[in-house]
């Protein structure tokens, strides 16, 4: 039985440090594919020997017939083995290989990389904990920690133990300088020390409400138009108080005004009134035949979202890299959107095209792929969890110290005796503690906590 515990401690609302220890020791895990990357030119290791083969004919069993991802079993099953999320999901693993390859150049990672002082406003760990109220990051971190921690306990294999930081802020990364080792949602291509994780939205993203990731999954399956009854016309909703993405988002604007096969309007969160008759939800954007994907801060959330629809997604080449994107398609037998310029320029020729009636057949096939390869096995909550189980144990085989598990440095802290037995005390609180009390310290019984409402 495995315990596993998240530490770090809270300066902010920005960043997140986190240890997860195991019983067993660490780090023992299954790492099949990570001696397949570390040692290439060997062959692979052979699987466990299963129990011997009775000799009589009569007594042999068929042989055993392999795996298969099918994916209205297995979509929402968190607790894939490592194997199985090989099967499963053989091109999820590219953003992890990649550090992993970086590391190995560059070496080991060490504990005093994961010093987050480089983040000059404010930080988050879940070692020494004060609660976190900030109406953008608190709900990010609780999401993110949320999926991680479903992720680990749903596993069926032993994980490493390993200590790490995460970011939940959209600029901590644009203004940094790229050298930083600390795990976040995305990356530009110079910033190679980041470490990619799933967004908070694959848990949710309730205050733009969506709900629940899964439950939009489900309710796509359910209640979804086919792509020829849909809405023959381009969706987008947006604002254009936004950072990197500014510049492509007024493209769109302009290459799709007075378009007949135009649904693109801006949206100002600040008025309620334009939020009320204006906001469309996500199934709302899957009624469309064509959705518009535009980058905002940083990366923009909603691209997930958008290539769960049935749809042909359109998007400008994009700068932030996120840890899916690599499974976009442009062009050729398996393309799953279509790439634009930057500035949307090309954006009216290609509607043009895409919406003949001579063209419909070939425009449909792009969000047929899409749907297969997103919808229905890459963006799975069951993918998701095995994308973070790869990246511990892609962090585990690169990391150049042990994680101190119990408070000073390994030394028997006694915090009171029964009897003769000397009770320890580990580092930080367990995930099951912190997320009820946004803590990793408090009275017990424990006092009332305030709550910071907006008026």
């Amino acid at each position: 039985m495995r315990t596993v515990a998240l530490y770090g401690t809270i300066a902010g609302f920005i960043t997140a440090a986190l240890v997860l220890f195991s019983t067993q020791g660490g780090p023992a895990f299954a790492s099949h594919t990570y001696h397949r990357l570390q040692h290439p030119n060997v062959p692979p290791r052979p699987g466990r020997a299963g129990p011997p083969v009775a000799h009589s004919q009569s007594h042999i069993s068929p042989p055993k017939q392999a795996w298969k991802y099918e994916y209205k079993l297995d979509r929402r099953n968190y607790g894939l083995s490592e194997e199985q999320c090989s099967v499963a999901f053989p091109e999820l693993y590219k953003e992890v290989e990649r550090a992993i390859a970086y590391r190995q150049k560059k070496g080991k990672i060490a504990l005093e990389e994961l010093d987050v002082g480089w983040r000059g406003d404010g930080i988050l760990y879940i070692i020494d904990a004060h609660g976190v109220s900030d109406a953008n990051h608190r709900p990010r971190s609780i999401a993110t920690l949320h999926a991680l921690n479903r992720a680990i306990s749903s596993a069926s294999e032993a994980l490493p133990d390993i200590e790490f930081t995460f970011t939940d802020h959209d600029s901590a990364l644009r203004d940094g300088d790229g050298t930083h080792t600390t795990w976040g949602y995305s990356r530009l291509a110079s910033q190679e020390s980041v470490w990619l994780m799933p967004d908070f939205g694959f848990w949710g993203w309730p205050d733009v409400g969506l709900r629940s990731y899964a439950e939009l999954q489900s309710y796509l399956d359910a209640d979804e138009d086919d792509f020829l009854d849909k809405v023959p016309k381009l969706v987008w909703r947006g604002s254009l108080n936004v950072g990197s993405g500014h510049d492509a988002r007024e493209g769109l604007l302009k290459h799709s005004a007075d378009q007949r096969w135009s649904d693109v309007q801006t949206l100002d969160w600040s008025n309620k009134t334009d939020i009320d008759e204006n906001l469309l939800s996500m199934q709302e954007h899957c009624e469309y035949m064509f959705t518009a994907q535009t980058e905002g801060n940083t990366y923009s959330g909603r691209l997930k979202y958008l290539l769960n629809c049935h749809s042909v997604l359109l998007s400008h080449s994009m700068q932030f890299i996120e840890h899916f994107h690599h499974l976009l398609q442009p062009s050729g037998p398996k393309q799953n959107y279509v790439k634009l310029k930057r500035d949307f320029s090309d954006l009216p020729r290609t509607m043009e095209t895409l919406g003949k009636p001579a063209n419909l057949l070939d425009t449909r096939k792009i969000a047929d792929n899409a749907l297969h390869t997103f919808r229905e096995r890459y963006l799975t909550p069951a993918a998701e969890a095995c994308y973070w189980r790869a990246l511990i144990r892609g962090w585990a085989s690169v990391q150049g110290f042990k994680p101190e598990i119990w408070e000073d440095s390994g030394e028997m802290a006694m915090e009171r005796r029964i009897g003769r037995k000397i009770q320890r005390k580990m580092r930080g609180a367990p995930f099951e503690s912190y997320v009820v009390m946004e803590a990793v310290e408090w009275d017990v019984p424990s006092k009332p906590r305030k709550v910071c409402v907006d008026k």
